[in-house]
């Protein structure tokens, strides 16, 4: 989401710290601390979950709404909208497309919720569990406000706005957890706000 918005930060979430349970724990606590600020005045949420699959949907599909659910994220997603990717390779391959799905549940803006989906996202590609398998990716939106955070796994989370302003204060509370390859771009952006450091 970075380089396609007009308005992201990108976060480091791990750091330094070597793989393992302490990596994790600092990835997911930044995490909450960073959705904390940003999704402070949403009342209402979506996670939207992307999951990849042929063109009928697989039981994987379920079994990781499942492990969401026992992660401690209990709300219902609805019906997928599923997107064919017109993947070459993959059709010359397997003789079919590939499809990514799209879920998306809506739910009221509590913490619990939004640990859980913080904890499936960091766990992704850490032997940390529960994790749910087969998820892609989950996003966490509030759509009135226009804001929307993705954690890609313990290394990094992008944060999207409607403008310079809605994510000011992220950029100067969170300005040590940015992550250095992309700061040039993100502090050419930011810097200039009213009542940046």
């Amino acid at each position: 989401m970075f380089y396609e918005a007009d308005y992201s930060l990108r976060f480091d979430l791990g750091g330094e710290i070597g793989m393992g349970p302490l990596r994790f724990m600092q990835a997911l606590d930044r995490a909450r601390a960073i959705s904390k600020v940003l999704f402070s005045t949403s009342e209402t949420l979506h996670a939207v979950v992307t999951m990849y699959g042929e063109q009928r949907n697989t039981s994987r599909h379920y079994y990781a709404f499942q492990k969401l659910r026992g992660i401690g994220f209990d709300h219902s997603f609805g019906v997928a909208e599923k997107i064919a990717q017109n993947d070459q390779e993959y059709i010359g391959e397997f003789g079919s497309d590939l499809f990514r799905y799209w879920y998306a549940a809506p739910f009221k803006n509590d913490n619990a919720s939004v640990s859980a989906l913080l904890w499936a996202s960091v766990s992704r590609e850490m032997d940390i569990h529960p994790s749910p398998r087969w998820i892609d990716t989950i996003h966490i939106v509030d759509f009135r406000n226009r804001l929307a955070l993705t954690a890609y796994d313990d290394r990094g989370m992008d944060v999207v706005g409607p403008d310079g302003p809605a994510l000011a204060s992220l950029y100067n509370q969170f300005s040590a957890w940015l992550l250095d390859y992309d700061r040039p771009t993100m502090d050419a952006k930011f810097s200039g706000l009213p009542g940046q450091r």
